[in-house]
């Protein structure tokens, strides 16, 4: 997919690296989450949720596929299906409610989508728990808490709630995909593809998929063919033909704005640029099958001992930050070491005699577990 859980991430923001070393992990799950904004609580930790043969219209993998004889004359592709689904999330005007589920806990969401030739436009409102609002275009995404009169403003682009699906995801080796059985959602008809992992390093999808726009109309993260650790599911959804772009205005008044962007540039004044000449320090061995490196930066980081590596790995699905903070192991905290979660997202520390490596990403444990220890420093 490539699931933009991990495509946009605030967690590769250096602002992280303003917090004491042993608070590392903590603070890359919650701003890679949307807990840090859409209040997601610590009580959603290492919940699991399983569903039942009543969600999915069958009790294991191989009778969640129906057999070529009950599909129709036409018979649907489920890749086709979700290459349409990818368009259709970008493509189209579309406002509703959805409820976001993980663990025991459920977060309910207004949402307002517009595209046309200009771009793409969104505004996700929270319908309990204190009042917060996100509004994203292509370039920016503004967090608004109507309570305190706050307004943050960042270049950098938040995890969304409803997943973006690469069309990629439709030829990815890495997952097998078959047709459920067809289902309502939110009082429309529904086809439903399962998207199955190949092996254990990686989550499985179940995509509910309006039949007549090819809207996600709900999904599924799953651990294995019953372990639900996360769901987003539409209770209502209109398809205007327009939608005024001043609907995604920020109201005007007293509140205070906070831009991200010149707090970074301040906290990070005085310390040298991107330093391109070292950018390739750091490769791995043995990564779990299917996943590869696709950038790395190595800049400096506010209180730090010195600048830090980002890689960001994928399977053309799921993706993973890597981060290698360079310095000896007497100066650092021995505790903020090993496995973190909060709901699907994991990650691992790993304290090594030269480094400090996290890996973290909506991933199984055992994957940021085999990529943090598959870090090798040149």
């Amino acid at each position: 997919m490539k699931v933009s859980y991990s495509v946009f991430e605030l967690a590769s923001q250096p602002e992280i690296w303003s917090w004491r070393r042993s608070d590392l992990l903590r603070i890359a799950l919650r701003t890679m989450l949307v807990g840090s904004f859409i209040g997601l609580g610590t009580s959603a930790l290492a919940d699991t949720g399983r569903v039942s043969s009543d969600d999915v219209g069958a009790s294991d993998g191989a009778e969640l596929a129906l057999s070529a004889a009950q599909l129709s004359a036409a018979e649907l592709n489920a890749a086709q299906l979700v290459r349409s689904m990818s368009e259709a999330m970008k493509s189209l005007n579309y406002e509703g409610t959805f409820v976001h589920v993980q663990g025991n806990h459920i977060t309910s969401m207004a949402i307002l989508h517009s595209s046309d030739a200009k771009g793409e436009l969104e505004r996700l409102r929270a319908l309990d728990g204190e009042a917060r609002e996100v509004i994203r275009n292509d370039t920016l995404v503004t967090c608004i808490w109507p309570a305190s009169e706050s307004v943050l403003v960042t270049k950098s682009k938040q995890r969304d709630l409803l997943p973006r699906v690469d069309a990629d995801l439709a030829s990815n080796e890495r997952y097998h995909f078959s047709i459920g059985n067809p289902d309502r959602v939110a009082g429309l008809a529904t086809h439903v593809v399962n998207v199955i992992p190949t092996d254990t390093f990686r989550y499985g999808y179940r995509f509910w998929i309006d039949q007549d726009t090819h809207m996600l109309l709900r999904s599924m993260l799953l651990d294995g063919p019953h372990r639900a650790v996360e769901q987003v599911m539409f209770t209502q959804i209109e398809y205007p033909v327009s939608i005024d772009v001043s609907r995604f205005e920020v109201s005007s008044g007293g509140e205070q704005v906070s831009w991200l962007e010149p707090k970074k540039l301040q906290a990070t004044s005085g310390l040298p640029d991107i330093l391109e000449e070292q950018v390739d320090r750091v490769y791995f061995e043995g990564l779990p099958e299917g996943y590869r490196e696709v950038s790395e930066t190595y800049s400096p980081m506010p209180t730090t001992e010195g600048p830090v590596s980002h890689i960001m790995l994928t399977d053309g699905m799921a993706s993973v930050s890597v981060y290698v903070e360079y310095g000896s192991a007497a100066t650092r905290n021995k505790d903020s070491g090993g496995l973190s979660m909060m709901g699907a997202m994991n990650a691992f520390g790993l304290s090594t005699e030269n480094a400090f490596i996290t890996a973290v990403g909506e991933v199984p444990a055992d994957t940021v577990r085999a990529i943090a220890s598959a870090v090798v420093i040149r």
